[in-house]
């Protein structure tokens, strides 16, 4: 299969999150600096648990004796007492001297976990952007360099859909890596220290029920990844169809289609918001039968609690039970927050899915180190028995073309529509590759030479003259960076459009607006008539470029064309045949052949094919 019309692959998710997650491990020192900062965070909040316990204990009753007192509890009393002592309170109240010393601790421990929680939260937003800058860069780098072929049945709102919105989301990925994956588990373990320290017992009980809490979230995972998947074409297909209106507004609105796209737009959005709730009601599904899970243990833990504290069993006390009740909440927060990054993520790597198909498209292979330079054309450009068919398309476009367009001439190509003409082009441009026969430029096979020289030495005019919404000035010098005011302006002055320039508000400054809607399309085909003499090349490629203009803008536009084809080698490819009749040779196409071919004046003598549609068009 041609590698241009190969359809886009997605990769599985576990090469999706190995890819993603390669991107991000580039910046090593965020990662590093962020997973710190989480576990600084996470343990730090873990000390109000037990609040319940100490205040309890220590404040609201009578303080045990002294051989009664736990591991922590002793530890807390003796801080109490040298706090007391550092403070001048001497034999103060020991319930006070605890109040203060709890006091102290919440004042370190608060202002240590936001710190270190600032820091989580900017460093993972801070990596997402880097991941994210690096994709889009990449992904335009990719998306320039496509072969034309791959175009071709895809549509563009889905290229679009993919460069915005599901790079976007790629960046919910990586916060969601760095903000939650890496930091719940930290606040998790410091829920289970604590739990641990008030009774290993029950802290084993509830750890035993966590994997059946997390059961349905795991089991759910994959169904929000291919939803998500869903949800995402749809949108992509969303954005298409709204790029069509906004493109052929012009066409709606004097077709009155208004009523007809708002119709097509609320069905394809219709479908797109019936998968999205499609969605949404899975996650909340996992949510649901998790929250349950945690209720029935929770219950269950009440009970059993309460009937060790009036058993005076394993040591539990009230205080105890109340803590880790509280506990048990804290290990819950955080295990229901990594099921909600995991839906999250899930969701997220198929858009990443989506990112990596576009990314991983072939490509125009890189300059082979072994071809050949091309140079100004000297000789001539020869199609030596070119074919070419389009993958799948139905048949071949170009049958057995051989011709020759000997430097320094100008040769025409005409021909009803469909006949092959603007194949012929995109084949010198090596947009395509020949099906058979062989394209050389003084004998050296386009396929073997290199593709940048060869670009060097072509420019084009087009039918429909392309302008970038910048100045008017860098759309001149657009094949030329960094050409002078002088040479902008001779190429204005040689494209008779200088005048035209001058009379703008900004002048040569003037932003022409999207597409150069500034302008009329005279202007706009004579800017690009001065960026193709700008640009100095060797071989001028004429694509009916007079076809849509009036007859005064033609006769302006002709006459720039007559400037830029001075000593130049030239294929026009034309509607008007007026425009040709003084082309050094005409080749008639139909059918994808060369039927006639000769001057203006050989051609009208044989009555055939090209003297047909000559007089069709004079009539």
């Amino acid at each position: 299969m041609d590698a241009a019309k190969q359809p886009f692959s997605a990769p599985g998710r576990r090469e999706a999150t190995r890819r993603l997650l390669g991107r991000a491990i580039r910046y090593r020192g965020v990662i590093v600096a962020a997973l710190l900062s989480s576990m600084i965070a996470g343990l730090a909040q873990a000390f109000p648990i037990l609040l319940p316990k100490l205040f309890i204990d220590h404040v609201l009753a009578e303080r045990p004796a002294d051989e009664q007192l736990g591991g922590l509890d002793r530890w807390i009393v003796e801080q109490s007492q040298n706090l007391a002592d550092s403070l001048g309170q001497g034999a103060a109240d020991d319930r006070l001297q605890v109040a203060w010393l709890v006091a102290a601790l919440i004042v370190v421990m608060v202002t240590l976990s936001s710190v270190a929680r600032f820091l989580n939260e900017y460093l993972s937003k801070y990596l997402a952007t880097l991941v994210v800058r690096d994709l889009r860069n990449d992904l335009l780098a990719r998306i320039v360099r496509l072969p034309m072929g791959q175009f071709v049945g895809t549509r563009l709102g889905d290229v679009v859909s993919r460069f915005s919105n599901d790079v976007q989301t790629t960046y919910l990925t990586i916060n969601i890596f760095a903000s939650e994956i890496l930091f719940q588990p930290f606040l998790l373990i410091g829920a289970v220290l604590v739990a641990f320290s008030l009774s290993w017992q029950l802290a084993l009980c509830a750890l035993v029920s966590f994997p059946v809490v997390f059961l349905p979230v795991l089991l759910l995972g994959k169904l929000v990844n291919k939803r998500s998947r869903r949800t995402l074409v749809s949108l992509g297909e969303a954005t298409e169809s709204l790029n069509q209106v906004l493109s052929g507004m012009r066409v709606v609105r004097a077709y009155r289609m208004e009523d007809a796209e708002v119709e097509r737009y609320r069905d394809i959005n219709t479908g797109w918001a019936r998968r999205q709730i499609r969605l949404v009601r899975t996650k909340a599904t996992g949510k649901a039968v998790m929250d349950a899970i945690y209720g029935v243990v929770l219950a269950a833990l009440l009970v059993g609690g309460s009937y060790l504290v009036v058993g005076h069993h394993w040591g539990v006390q009230g205080s105890t039970l109340l803590s880790f009740v509280v506990a048990l909440a804290a290990m819950y927060r955080p295990v229901r927050r990594l099921s909600g990054a995991y839906n999250r993520w899930q969701m997220s790597l198929a858009a990443a899915g989506r990112v990596f198909e576009l990314l991983d498209a072939d490509i125009e292979g890189d300059e082979n180190p072994d071809a050949r330079e091309i140079g100004p054309i000297r000789r001539e450009i020869r199609f030596d028995r070119v074919g070419f068919a389009y993958e799948g398309g139905g048949g071949p476009v170009l049958r057995d073309l051989t011709f020759t367009i000997t430097a320094g001439s100008t040769v025409a190509l005409v021909g009803p529509s469909g006949s092959g003409k603007s194949t012929v082009a995109d084949l010198i441009f090596r947009f395509y590759e020949p099906t058979t026969g062989q394209i050389t430029v003084d004998g050296i096979p386009l396929s073997g030479a290199s593709r940048s020289s060869l670009l060097t030495q072509v420019a084009v005019v087009s039918q429909q003259p392309f302008l970038f919404n910048t100045t008017v000035r860098e759309n001149i010098a657009y094949g030329r960076p960094g050409a002078s005011t002088d040479a902008i302006e001779q190429a204005a002055r040689a494209a008779h459009i200088h005048d035209d320039i001058a009379a703008l508000p900004d002048g040569y400054d003037t932003v022409v607006g999207e597409r150069g809607a500034r302008l009329s399309g005279g202007q706009l085909q004579r800017i690009t008539i001065a960026r193709a003499i700008l640009k100095g090349a060797s071989f001028l490629l004429l694509d009916e470029a007079t076809s849509s203009l009036d007859t005064e803008a033609e006769r302006k536009v002709q006459a720039a064309l007559d400037n830029l084809l001075e000593q130049r080698t030239a294929l026009v490819i034309a509607h008007r045949l007026s425009t040709v009749v003084n082309a050094d040779r005409i080749l008639v196409m139909e059918g994808g052949r060369i039927v006639e071919e000769g001057t203006h004046t050989e051609l009208m003598e044989r009555r055939g094919a090209y003297r047909r549609l000559y007089e069709g068009q004079t009539g």
